[in-house]
């Protein structure tokens, strides 16, 4: 019998199809693999009839079996890719949503010539995850870092509130506004209409907003904010902080740390970690050195950096341990741990993945019996966590965990 170049496309069926084994093919989806796999069984019977001779037969056989085994590693994985496992009994979780503005239809930045109604996916999304989740992960908290909106208009702000209706009532939580939630950079008039202190009154863990600054239109009702829970046997106060806080807001913040001394703080504000200067060109803003940022977007003067509002404020307060930001999507997440006046580690989390496709928003497991926190960043759509980015295509810049004190060792 002639035998056929095992080269010829003249076969039914090639193995090669698969592409799978070789350290420089691509990973394939779970989905298409099934499928791919799933079609060869169906050519037994035809191959049977077609190929004639023990040596062609074996040969196709052995090569499907090396291919199909090649492949269950991968449906392994694909098929269930990691997600975050439920929280366990002792635990809780506080939930950070990153940058929102992902806004489509009419008048978006996105889709400006755009005659559809004005849409939030993503926001509405991770909102119905925490729902999803408050039982699961055993959510106490929601922190919002800001630029909740795109535009500072009023179609965009009634959308935002809509997502956040969702949590109202069901769980505690807070907004820092960003600097797209600030309008021409100084105030937040449209911010305090959708998300003012009446919102919140009466709500048990709503501990007030600063009532008296120097310019309401800027800094009042509710565009700084605190709040109260308690979760693991511990006592917690939450700051919510506008995006470059001015001096009165600081001095405000000041007050409240130390009425509330006696429990642990933590302060959500929208600027923190990203470049270190205010780029000039465009790739500084990746290439750039980064760190605790020395400039500044909202309130002309009178507006401090996040290097001046840690110096006026944060590092003199012993109960400060936690900061939350966004703001950077090139810097995308990125931790930082200072040390403050008290001896004590503060740790300085960004997380801003609004230029990736994900969805990706973070959960900060405490685990008390451990002195640790987890953190983790979950796709609220897909439900996966996150193993890289294009820009941070490390896991563990995603995945990791902080020391935290909440247990005292035993003697």
């Amino acid at each position: 019998m002639k035998m056929r170049d095992q080269s010829s496309k003249s076969w039914p069926c090639r193995i090669s199809v698969l592409n799978v084994g070789g350290a420089s093919a691509p990973r394939p989806k779970a989905t298409s693999l099934i499928t791919t796999v799933g079609t060869l069984m169906p050519l037994a019977h035809s191959v049977a009839t077609y190929l004639t001779g023990s040596w062609p037969r074996r040969l196709f056989l052995k090569q499907l079996v090396v291919a199909f085994l090649a492949a269950l590693p991968w449906l392994q994985v694909t098929g269930a890719e990691p997600t975050i496992p439920p929280a366990p009994e002792g635990s809780f979780s506080i939930v950070v949503i990153p940058d929102s503005q992902k806004y489509l239809g009419r008048g978006t930045k996105s889709q400006a010539k755009s005659t559809n109604e004005v849409t939030n996916a993503a926001l509405l999304q991770h909102t119905r995850w925490i729902l999803d989740n408050l039982d699961k992960q055993r959510i106490v908290f929601v922190s919002h870092v800001g630029d909740i909106v795109d535009r500072n208009v009023p179609e965009q702000w009634a959308v935002a509130r809509r997502c956040m209706d969702q949590l109202h009532g069901r769980v505690p939580y807070g907004i820092a506004p960003g600097n797209h939630d600030h309008g021409r950079a100084t105030q937040t008039t449209l911010f305090q209409q959708s998300f003012g202190t009446v919102r919140f009154a009466g709500m048990p863990w709503y501990g007030g907003a600063f009532a008296e600054p120097r310019d309401p239109a800027a800094s009042g009702n509710n565009a700084n904010s605190f709040q109260l829970f308690s979760a693991g046997g511990m006592e917690f106060v939450i700051l919510h902080l506008q995006c470059n806080a001015p001096d009165d807001v600081l001095q405000w913040a000041d007050g409240v740390l130390r009425q509330h001394a006696g429990r642990r703080a933590i302060v959500t504000t929208h600027m923190g970690l990203g470049p270190l200067e205010q780029p000039k060109q465009k790739d500084e803003f990746t290439t750039g050195p980064k760190g605790l940022m020395k400039w500044k977007k909202c309130h002309g003067e009178r507006g401090n950096t996040p290097e001046q509002m840690w110096q006026k404020c944060f590092r003199k307060h012993a109960n400060l341990r936690l900061i939350f930001c966004g703001d950077q999507s090139r810097t995308q997440a990125m931790r930082l741990t200072l040390q403050n006046d008290h001896g004590k580690p503060v740790h300085w989390l960004l997380s801003d993945y609004m230029q990736d496709v994900g969805w990706w928003l973070r959960a900060y497991r405490f685990l008390p019996g451990k002195n640790l926190i987890e953190v983790r960043t979950v796709d609220s759509h897909e439900g996966r966590l996150c193993e890289g980015t294009k820009f941070l295509p490390k896991p563990d810049e995603h995945q990791f965990q902080l020391d935290y004190e909440m247990t005292k060792p035993k003697p």
